[in-house]
C-alpha cells in the first residue's frame, strides 16, 4: 500500500540547518481561530500544522513554518489558538519538552525535537493509531500506548484484548450470568431465519455484541460509517456481533423497509469496504478479515415487513486498522504518512540498524592540515579562543563521511562540540563559492538527524554553520581568509536549543561515538582512542581557557 503524500513543501533554502517544512498560511491566536466562519478551514488548518509536527518528530526534528494569516497578530498578545494547543498537547505528553514555538514578522515558527522513546517507550509519534478494541459496550480507538500492547501481545500469544478465556466455560447453573453468556445468546439469534416485529430480545449490548436501529433513510451510508471501527474492534477483541435493525432502547426487534436489490447492494458495499481495510500480519498465513453477512427476515404476523442486517465478525490473527495510522514522516523531501506496515515494524522494532560506512580519521590529518594550510591553525585559535571547554572533531569531508556527496572544493571540515554554545560545524574552502553554502548546511542537518536517529540524543539541538575560504586558490593563509557565511546571524533559535551544559556536551559526545561505532568500521589504532576521547576529551582538538 502506497504513501500518501502531503502539499507541505520542504524548504530547501533555508539558514537552518534543519528539516524546515512550510505548511502555508495559517491563522494564529484563541480568539482570531474562534472566528473562523469557515469550520472545515480551521480543522483543515489544524491538521497541516499537527501532521508535519508529527513529520518532524519522527524524522530527527526540523522547523515548522507557518505563514500567520490574520492582520496585527502578536504571540505576545494573542497566543497560538487552543485548538492547536490541544492538538500538540494529544500529539506529546509535555509539549515543552518537544515544541518551541517563535514569531518571526509574519512567520509562525515551531521548532520540534526529535522524538525521545526514553519516557513513553514508544519508537514514534502517533496522532491516532485507527485501531480499535471493543471496552464492554464502547468502541474505542487504542491511543498509541495501548497499541503497542495489543501487538505485542498479538506477536507474542496471537490473542488480542478480552473479558472472557479464550475458550468459555460451560455453564452449569441458569443462575449464573456472564459475558460468554451473551454472546452464546446473540450467536443463537444471528443463527435464524425469521425474526418477529416488536419480538423481545434476550440479550443487550456487551463486549461482543452491538445494536443499532437505523431506519431506512440514508442506511447504507450509516452502516459504510461505522463498519470501520467496529469490524476493527472486533477483529481485535475475539469477536463479535452488529445487528442492525434492534432497538437497545426497547429491547425488541424493529427491522429496516428494503428491497432484494437494496440487500444485495448493502451486500455488496459491506464486502467492499471490509476488503480495503489496512490489516498488519505478525503470521505467515496472512489471511483475510473473517466475517459473515446475512439478512434475518421481519414478520408482522404473516407478513414480511422488514429486514436485520446481521454481521458476524470472526477474531483476526494479526491486527485490523478502520484506516491507516496516522502517523508521517519526511522521505525523499516529502511528508508522507506511514504505510501500517511500516507504522508497525517502527512499532515493534527495538532499533534501527544502519547500513550506512563512516571514514574518520583524528589527530594525524588536523596536524597535517596546519602544515598545509598555515592560516588554519590562526583561525581555529581565533574562533574558539572563548570556549572554556569543547572538543573540535576535524574530518577531510564530514559530508563524504555521514554518506553524502564530497566536494573537492572543500579542503576540511571541523566540529565543535562545546560548553555554552550550540555545536558549530566549520567548512573550509579552496575558493570563492557561495553556492557551498547549500553543502555545509545539509551536511550538518544530516549530522543532527544522525546523532539523534542513531546516536540516540534526546535533547534539544541545533548546529550551526560557518563557512571560510581562501582568496587564493588551494590554501589557507593567515590575511586571505574571509567568512564566507555563518548561520547564527540569519537562524535564530530559542535559548532551550542553544544552551549547552556540560551534561549536554557529554550527551553528545556519547551520541556521536555511537555514530561513529554504528556507521563505520574504525581499525584498531583508532578504536581505543575514540573511545578515550569521548570520555577523557581526549581526541581531536582540545581548547580550555
Amino acid at each position: 500500500m502506497a504513501s500518501r503524500k502531503m502539499t507541505i513543501r520542504v524548504v530547501l533554502d533555508t539558514n537552518y540547518a534543519e528539516l524546515v517544512l512550510d505548511v502555508g498560511k495559517v491563522t494564529f491566536g484563541e480568539k482570531n481561530r474562534k472566528k473562523m466562519k469557515d469550520c472545515q478551514l480551521r480543522k483543515k488548518q489544524n491538521e497541516n500544522v499537527s501532521q508535519p509536527v508529527v513529520a518532524l518528530l519522527n524524522s530527527g526534528g526540523g522547523v515548522c513554518r507557518a505563514e500567520i494569516e490574520n492582520e496585527n497578530y502578536s504571540y505576545e498578545k494573542d497566543g497560538i489558538g487552543l485548538d492547536l494547543e490541544n492538538s500538540f498537547a494529544n500529539i506529546v505528553s509535555f509539549v515543552s519538552k518537544y515544541l518551541d514555538f517563535m514569531q518571526q514578522g509574519k512567520c509562525f515558527l515551531i521548532f520540534v525535537k526529535s522524538w525521545s522513546s526514553e519516557t513513553s517507550g514508544l519508537r514514534i509519534a502517533t496522532l491516532s493509531s485507527n485501531l480499535y478494541k471493543r471496552d464492554i459496550t464502547s468502541v474505542k480507538v487504542m491511543n498509541a500506548t495501548a497499541a503497542l500492547e495489543f501487538l505485542k501481545d498479538r506477536l507474542e500469544t496471537g490473542e488480542g484484548f478480552s473479558l472472557i478465556p479464550k475458550s468459555p466455560p460451560k455453564r452449569y447453573r441458569f443462575d449464573v450470568q456472564e459475558e460468554s453468556s451473551m454472546k452464546a445468546l446473540a450467536a443463537d439469534f444471528f443463527n435464524r431465519m425469521q425474526l418477529g416485529y416488536r419480538e423481545k430480545l434476550t440479550f443487550t449490548e456487551s463486549t461482543h455484541v452491538e445494536i443499532k436501529d437505523y431506519s431506512t433513510e440514508k442506511l447504507l451510508q450509516r452502516i459504510k460509517d461505522i463498519l470501520p471501527q467496529y469490524v476493527s474492534a472486533f477483529a481485535n477483541t475475539h469477536g463479535g456481533y452488529l445487528f442492525i435493525g434492534l432497538s437497545e432502547k426497547n429491547q425488541e426487534v424493529t427491522g429496516f423497509k428494503a428491497e432484494k436489490s437494496d440487500l444485495d447492494k448493502i451486500e455488496k458495499e459491506i464486502e467492499q469496504c471490509i476488503s480495503k481495510f489496512p490489516v498488519y500480519h505478525f503470521c505467515i498465513e496472512k489471511k483475510k478479515i473473517n466475517y459473515s453477512c446475512k439478512f434475518l427476515e421481519v414478520y408482522d404476523e404473516e407478513s414480511l415487513c422488514g429486514y436485520v442486517c446481521a454481521l458476524k465478525i470472526e477474531l483476526f490473527c494479526c491486527a485490523v486498522f478502520a484506516k491507516k495510522p496516522n502517523s508521517w514522516h519526511v522521505k525523499d523531501n516529502q511528508v508522507m504518512q506511514l504505510t501500517v506496515e511500516e507504522w508497525g515494524q517502527l512499532m515493534l522494532d527495538p532499533e534501527p540498524m544502519p547500513s550506512e560506512k563512516v571514514t574518520y580519521v583524528p589527530e594525524i590529518l588536523y596536524e597535517k592540515l596546519f602544515s598545509q594550510h598555515k592560516g588554519l591553525a590562526q583561525l581555529i585559535h581565533n574562533e574558539i579562543g572563548s570556549v572554556r571547554q569543547g572538543t573540535l572533531i576535524f574530518s577531510k569531508s564530514w559530508s563524504l563521511d555521514l554518506g553524502l556527496q564530497e566536494n573537492q572544493k572543500v579542503i576540511c571540515d571541523a566540529l565543535l562540540i562545546a560548553q555554552d554554545r550550540p555545536p558549530v560545524l566549520y567548512t573550509f574552502l579552496r575558493e570563492l563559492n557561495k553556492e557551498l553554502k547549500g553543502y555545509s548546511i545539509q551536511t550538518a542537518l544530516t549530522l543532527k538527524k544522525k546523532l539523534v536517529k542513531i546516536g540516540g540524543y534526546s535533547g534539544k539541538v541545533c548546529v550551526m554553520t560557518k563557512i571560510y575560504s581562501s582568496e587564493e586558490y588551494s590554501t589557507l593563509i593567515e590575511g586571505n581568509i574571509r567568512l564566507l557565511h555563518d548561520s547564527s546571524l540569519s537562524a535564530i533559535y530559542p535559548k532551550s536549543y542553544t544552551l549547552i551544559t556540560t551534561q549536554t556536551m557529554s550527551d553528545l559526545k556519547k551520541a556521536l561515538f555511537i555514530v561513529l561505532k554504528r556507521l563505520g568500521t574504525l581499525n584498531d589504532q583508532f578504536d581505543s582512542e575514540i573511545s578515550q576521547h569521548l570520555s577523557d576529551n581526549q581526541y581531536g582538538l582540545l581548547s580550555e581557557e
